[in-house]
């Protein structure tokens, strides 16, 4: 099959955000794009999570997450958030615990801590439907959110 298509999806925008999930074993974290607001009562957000990611069965496994809105100024520091060592992704960061646990960052915009209330099976990916249970700011003023135009690449699902 071409996948021509892939090109347009290459110029679709979208912000880069930090989940954290608690496990047993300690806290994680992820960046993603596929992030989206779904409905205004109740609150919830749509987060899509490769099925193959550790992140994935640690929230399907807890059944919560924290989104992490992230500033422009961030997009070298968050690199980070992809070594192989899951268990020292926030050695080198200061983070705060949101209301439920979870690592919300010291200098992030603000935060959103969710419950999962459904999940989607949509292919390679699983569309966690999350309530949010709190958030905030944490950055205040006008400070631009971090966006795939400033990450320096396109996440295309297949990695």
């Amino acid at each position: 099959m071409d996948k021509a298509w892939q090109d347009v999806l290459d110029r679709f925008s979208y912000g880069i955000y930090l989940v954290t999930v608690l496990s047993p074993e300690g806290f994680n974290g992820m960046i993603a794009s596929w992030v989206t607001q779904c409905s205004h009562e109740p609150p919830r957000v749509a987060l899509a999570i490769r099925k193959s990611r550790l992140c994935h069965e640690q929230i399907r496994e807890s059944g919560t997450f924290c989104i992490n809105v992230l500033p422009r100024e961030s997009a070298e520091r968050i690199r980070q958030f992809k070594i192989a060592d899951w268990r020292k992704k926030f050695d080198a960061c200061s983070y705060s615990p949101s209301p439920s646990g979870l690592p919300i960052l010291d200098d992030c915009i603000g935060y959103l801590d969710c419950t999962v209330d459904h999940t989607i099976g949509t292919g390679d990916h699983t569309l966690f439907i999350g309530t949010i249970q709190s958030g905030g700011m944490i950055l205040s003023g006008t400070t631009a959110p971090l966006t795939t135009a400033d990450y320096g690449g396109v996440y295309r699902g297949d990695k």
